[in-house]
């Protein structure tokens, strides 16, 4: 029975494949799940196959196909060449995904097919109005747009980039696109303007340079494209150091002990600056993409990068922003810009962003950001002031009481060195 149960096992382990190298597209853990589920879940559109048929996703299938058929009405492409393509392509298209892919091949390949088309129809419409049918469900709707890119920003809904570079391929060999004379258009230029000021990324020129410098330099999917996008270049990231305290002073704390606070808009999200006495902030814009967005970024960088750069960054701006005042001091900077209902609301939201990544104290990208804050609050002086302004002049009425006691106690002795004159006279 024993050598039975050895026997079972030893083939179970034979049937075990290695993890290959293009495997890009994961399951995001449940320690980030628990706290949103609804950021890591696609709720217009599935691409892919980990949400494939899940519910509430049905209603877009239907239009999924009308952009197909829109697709090979309109660039002539043999239909039967597309599929055996990805014939070709399926074990790699496979071991894409880090989860265990029930389809057959023939199930995985239609989907690709279709999800590939649709995506890649997506961003021509986006960039091509005149491609829009007047039925149209996602442009004729803004909302829908909106859903819909907020599902193109999920790490599990995602499809690998040579795919949708392939039909890409063939939409602009087809001459369908209504593109100016002597334009190029690459498959990168149209995702990238498709998603630069959904998040906030920097001019492609400077984002080209930046993704040169990546091993490879190859694009792996959406998300992958737009985390490149925002981490400093391999040669520009910041030295990791130990951060000996988890905690700096809030905004409001800063300012009353002296420092000044600019925006700047010339440079990435992340890169945050303090120097004599300034400390410069890029704007952050909160929008309904926003949890999505960073919570993605965070799950991703964490499996394909092994780093925590971008909750790093996250750890910072809770910090911040600890209180309503804090909110209110930046959105007056012009730093901090939201839809959200109240300032309360605001620190609310980037607090939960906060809970489920985890803090790698020893290894830590904004420590050098951290001390000189902390250094700079910590003098006596600047310190002092701080205190003054938050536990006496934090309010109208308080600096009004004070400034009423100041004055009693000015007229008091005033009048006591009166008297004593007079005293002194007789």
């Amino acid at each position: 029975m024993e050598e039975s149960h050895a026997k079972t096992l030893k083939n179970k382990l034979k049937g075990i494949s290695p993890i290959s190298s293009e495997c890009c597209i994961y399951r995001v853990p449940k320690r980030l799940r628990d706290v949103n589920e609804k950021a890591y879940t696609p709720q217009v559109v599935s691409l892919g196959p980990i949400h494939h048929g899940g519910e509430g996703l049905e209603a877009m299938e239907d239009h999924k196909m009308r952009y197909v058929k829109d697709f090979f009405e309109r660039t002539n492409v043999n239909l039967e060449d597309c599929f055996n393509s990805l014939k070709e392509w399926e074990g790699r298209i496979r071991s894409c995904y880090a989860v265990n892919i029930e389809f057959s091949e023939e199930e995985l390949v239609e989907m690709i097919l279709v999800d590939g088309i649709f995506t890649v129809e997506v961003l021509l419409r986006s960039a091509f109005p005149t491609l829009q049918q007047e039925s149209d469900r996602i442009f004729g709707k803004p909302w829908m747009d909106r859903d819909v890119v907020y599902d193109m920003l999920m790490l599990e809904n995602q499809l690998p980039f040579f795919v949708l570079d392939y039909f890409y391929s063939l939409a602009h060999a087809s001459n369908t696109i209504p593109l100016e004379k002597d334009t190029e258009l690459s498959l990168i230029k149209l995702t990238h303007t498709f998603f630069e000021e959904k998040v906030y990324i920097r001019p492609l020129e400077e984002v080209s340079n930046k993704l040169s410098q990546y091993s490879g330099a190859r694009i792996q999917h959406f998300v992958d494209y737009i985390l490149k996008c925002h981490r400093p270049s391999p040669s520009e990231l910041p030295p990791k150091r130990k951060l000996d305290t988890l905690s700096i002073p809030s905004a409001t704390q800063l300012k009353a002990a002296g420092v000044h606070f600019m925006v700047v808009h010339d440079t990435t999200l992340f890169n945050i600056q303090f120097e004599n006495g300034t400390l410069k902030i890029p704007q952050l814009r909160i929008r309904g993409s926003t949890e999505v967005f960073f919570r993605n970024l965070i799950a991703y960088e964490q499996f394909e990068f092994n780093d925590h750069y971008i909750s790093d960054y996250v750890f910072i701006i809770d910090h911040l922003l600890d209180s309503s005042r804090d909110v209110e001091l930046l959105a007056r900077k012009g730093i901090l810009e939201s839809k959200l209902s109240d300032s309360k609301a605001v620190t609310t939201f980037i607090s939960t962003l906060d809970l489920g990544p985890i803090l790698f104290g020893t290894n830590f990208y904004f420590t050098e950001l951290c001390e000189k804050l902390n250094e700079y609050y910590g003098v006596p002086w600047n310190n002092w002031k701080a205190s003054l302004q938050q536990d006496y002049l934090s309010s109208p009425w308080a600096i009004l009481a004070i400034t009423i006691a100041t004055i009693l106690l000015v007229l008091t002795l005033a009048q006591a060195g009166l008297s004593l004159a007079n005293i002194t006279e007789n």
